[in-house]
This record gives structure tokens, sequence and C-alpha cells, in this order.
């Protein structure tokens, strides 16, 4: 019985460190007399709280505050760098990878560009990421809490093991046990590329004042993730939405998953950049650039390309289509649009927008919310970092 009211009482102790600590970081800079008001423990429990914090330089002392009619207080405040995290961003021709520390700042970025497709280049590159890494912040090796690793594909949210990426390369990869091979049992965590965006775009962007909003993603094909009831929903612990092979043509071109006429296949970047020389040789133009990406299709619609503006108002009243399906299924507050399509300076918002209201359902066509988003790559870098940290500091455990 002794044992059970000792373990009480220090689970009743670290539950309210973490409702100090939660509240020291959302409002950025407070007082004890604050923390007081804010989570309703007694003046005694707050100055021993963040005494122990202060020591484990979690938190510091920022300076001397405006005084409300007595004492200036002491000021409290997030000690940034104490804890940082690492994000990879894996892509099949590109990896982005940085240090963030607890604010999810970037302290430093990485970017090599290169091709990554197959188990054996995917595990190099990783290496390497933790190589470069490490080489110039060993000394921080001890307050790194986390890596997170973004990828293209199908996870199971349970292990972390890749079940399937088509752009990658990869099946059944337990990329969780690499990285803990590579560093010490480091904890890892793997997200789907749109749950990392998604979950950055929440916490820092477009997404942060709404509780029910789905995102977007057209690049090596289509992807979403949605945020319901202010958390990321995730149907099952394998894998999530798959929008990218919702069939909107049966007769149309082969997706790598064997099915015809996905909307991945329709809207994607090899799909747009294939039409779009295509049309260029009809017209007769020579010497087409070989390595035309969907950015430079972009970049020349903006320039008045006809053509590439052409083909994208396409693509616009495709991608119309699929977002009057999501309107259909689950009616949320905001869509968020991002990836390379996201740059475009014209009417393609526009376009996305009518297709769409013209063909949801008008119970849910009336209030649609469509937006591009506004941080790029930096959402799920930050994403990733935050998720972690939100697990590994801010929650009512041990650390």
């Amino acid at each position: 019985m002794a044992k059970m009211k000792k373990a009480d009482q220090e689970m009743l102790k670290r539950l309210n460190r973490q409702i100090v600590l939660k509240n020291i970081r959302k409002h950025g800079e407070i007082s004890r007399a604050e923390l007081t008001q804010y989570t309703k423990l007694s003046p005694t429990t707050v100055s021993l709280i963040t005494s122990e914090l202060i020591d484990k330089k979690i938190v510091m002392e920022l300076g001397i505050g405006e005084s409300s009619g007595g004492r200036r207080p002491v000021m409290l405040g997030i000690n940034p760098n104490a804890r940082f995290v690492i994000s990879i961003i894996l892509k099949p021709k590109e990896v982005i990878y940085a240090l963030l520390n607890l604010d999810c700042i970037v302290v430093k970025e990485w970017n090599i560009k290169q091709n990554i497709v197959g188990e054996e280049n995917v595990k190099n590159i990783l290496a390497r990421c933790l190589h470069d890494i490490f080489d110039e912040y060993g000394e921080f090796e001890g307050k790194i809490v986390g890596i997170g690793i973004s990828i293209p594909g199908i996870v199971n949210n349970q292990d972390g093991c890749i079940l399937y990426s088509a752009p990658l390369e990869l099946k059944e990869f337990e990329m969780i046990e690499f990285i803990k091979r590579q560093k010490n049992n480091m904890d890892c965590f793997v997200f789907k590329d749109t749950d990392a965006l998604i979950l950055g775009e929440h916490k820092f962007g477009i997404g942060r004042h709404y509780n029910n909003f789905a995102y977007i993603m057209v690049e090596d094909g289509v992807g979403m993730s949605y945020i319901n009831s202010g958390n990321l929903f995730q149907p099952s612990n394998i894998g999530g939405f798959e929008l990218g092979h919702m069939t909107i043509d049966l007769n149309g071109p082969v997706c790598r998953c064997g099915n015809k006429g996905c909307l991945g296949t329709i809207i994607s970047e090899n799909y747009i950049v294939n039409r779009y020389k295509e049309k260029l040789k009809e017209k007769g133009e020579e010497g087409i650039d070989d390595e035309l990406r969907l950015d430079d299709v972009i970049v020349r619609s903006n320039g008045g390309d006809i053509v590439a503006k052409e083909i994208l108002k396409e693509q616009a009243r495709i991608l119309g289509i699929g977002i009057a399906n999501v309107l259909n299924m689950i009616n949320p507050e905001m869509i968020a649009i991002g990836g390379p399509l996201s740059k475009c300076e014209w009417n393609y918002l526009d376009i996305v927008l009518d297709t769409g209201r013209n063909t949801a359902l008008k119970f849910y066509n009336d209030g649609i919310n469509i937006k591009f988003t506004t941080k790029g790559i930096l959402s799920a870098l930050a994403g990733m970092a935050n998720y972690i940290f939100e697990k590994k500091i801010f929650s009512p455990i041990e650390f």
C-alpha cells in the first residue's frame, strides 16, 4: 500500500511538471505568479517545479518583466538549446535533412540531390545524413532526443516499417531498426510525407487556426493527410488516406499499383511533364530539355507559356474533381494544397475551387475553402520535430 501511494505521488509530481512545462511553452514568456494562476497549482509547487526544470536546463530565466503593482517578476521561458531533433525528408532524387532546436527552428539544413532509389541507396544516404550531422554537432548527441524521417509511401504506424514505397522502391523495410543500429538505439519516428507536412502546417502554418483540415500534395503522385478534431487522423495501423489511388478514369494510364486511371497517374509530375513535352513536339519545337521537371513547367506557365498553362489548367480541373470527392467524404473546414503547384501565380486555385464547387454535393460546396500552403518543405522538418518534442519532452513522461 505504501509503495502504491509513493507511486501515485510520483505520477502526480510528473503530471504537474508537464502541466507547468506545457504552459511555459504555450505562453513563451511567463512568470511564476502567472503559472500559478493558469495551472491552479500552489505557489510552492510551481516554485519547486520551475527550479527543477531550470536545473535540468529545460527552462531558463529570460529577464525581468513588467510590474503589475508589486515587485517586477522574473520571466521564464523554454531553453531552445536544451534539446534537439533530427528531421530527414527522403525523396527519389533528393534528401533534405536538418537539426532543429526545441523551438522547432532549424539550426542547420543540408540538401543532397542524387538518385535515392532502392534499399541500399536509402541506407547509404541515411548513414551519410547522420554522419554529417554528428560530425558537425557531435557535442549535441546527448541532447538529441529523436530522429524523424519522412517518406513517400505506406507506413505501418505502429512500428514504423515502410510497407511499400513505389517512388523509393522499398518494400517491408525496417527503417527504425536500421536507424537504431546506426545511432545507439536512438528513438526514431517514421512519417508518411503528407503526415509530416500537415503536422507542420497545423502547428506553424496556414492550418494553425483549423481543427479539421486536409492537406493534399501533388508531386511524384498525389498524397493526402487529415487533421481531425485537432489531431493527425490515422484510420488504421497501416497507411492512411490514399487519394492518389482514387480511380478517376477506368481507361486511363496504368498506375504503379497496377490499376488504371488513378488520380496520381493523371496529375503526377511525370504525367504533366510528359504531356507538356508531347505538346511541344506537336508544335514542332526542338531541343526539349530531357531534365525538365514539374517546377520548370510551373515557372514557364507563370512566365506566360501558353502550352504549360493549358496543361496545368487541365490538371487543376482533374484535381478539383478529386477534391470534390474529399468534400463529399469528410467535409473539412479547409483544404491545403502543397508541393510545386502551390507556386502557380495565376488563377490555378480558382479553377480548382470552381471545379470542386460544381462537382461536390451542394450541402458541402457552399463553404469550400482551398488554400495554397506557404511554408514549403519547412513544414515537414518542423512538423516532425514538434511531434517528437511533444512525445519526448512535453507529454507526461520522464525525460
